[in-house]
C-alpha cells in the first residue's frame, strides 16, 4: 500500500518524495534536527503571585537568555491562569524539560509543567487534488463570506 498523497501535482509528488526521504536532511547540510516544544506551567496548590514575586527577576531573566540563544522562541503569559507558555526550539521534549527544570521557580517547587511537541507540516498543497477548489476568498466562514457578498 502506497502512502503517497494521490494528486496530479508533479511538483506536489517531487516535494513529498524529498520530505519522505532519510538524505533530505544531508542535502539541507549537516545540522542539528530541532522541534518546536510547546511548554505551559501550572503553579502548584497554594502558590500566588505574591509567592513567587520574590523569584521573578531571575526566572525573567533566565528565559531572556535562552531566548538570545534561540532556544526560547516565543513567551507568552497565560490569559486563563498565572503562568507562562513558552515555545522552544531544541531537539526533544526531554531537552526542553531540562531547561524548564532549571528555572527559579521550578526548582522551588512551585511549578507543574507540560510539553507538547510539534512539527512542521508536509506542506498542504502536496494533499490537494487540482480538482479541489483552493481559490480565493480563503476565509469562508458564514459571516466572512457575507460581508464579502460571497454567499
Amino acid at each position: 500500500m502506497c502512502n503517497e498523497p494521490q494528486t496530479d501535482d508533479t511538483l506536489g509528488r517531487l516535494l513529498y518524495q524529498l520530505f519522505q526521504t532519510k538524505k533530505s536532511a544531508k542535502a539541507f547540510g549537516e545540522r542539528k534536527r530541532t522541534m518546536k516544544i510547546i511548554a505551559y506551567d501550572r503553579m502548584k496548590p497554594g502558590v500566588t503571585y505574591e509567592t513567587i514575586e520574590p523569584y521573578l527577576p531571575e526566572e525573567v531573566a533566565n528565559v531572556w537568555r535562552l531566548w538570545k540563544a534561540g532556544i526560547v522562541r516565543e513567551n507568552y503569559a497565560r490569559a486563563d491562569e498565572l503562568g507562562v507558555v513558552i515555545v522552544f526550539e531544541v531537539e526533544s521534549v526531554e531537552a526542553a524539560k531540562r531547561y524548564t527544570d532549571d528555572f527559579p521557580l521550578t526548582k522551588a517547587g512551585f511549578l507543574e509543567w507540560f510539553f507538547i511537541s510539534v512539527q512542521v507540516p508536509l506542506p498542504i498543497e502536496v494533499l490537494f487534488n487540482s480538482k479541489v477548489d483552493t481559490k480565493q476568498p480563503y476565509d469562508r466562514t458564514t459571516s466572512h463570506a457575507v460581508a464579502q457578498g460571497v454567499q
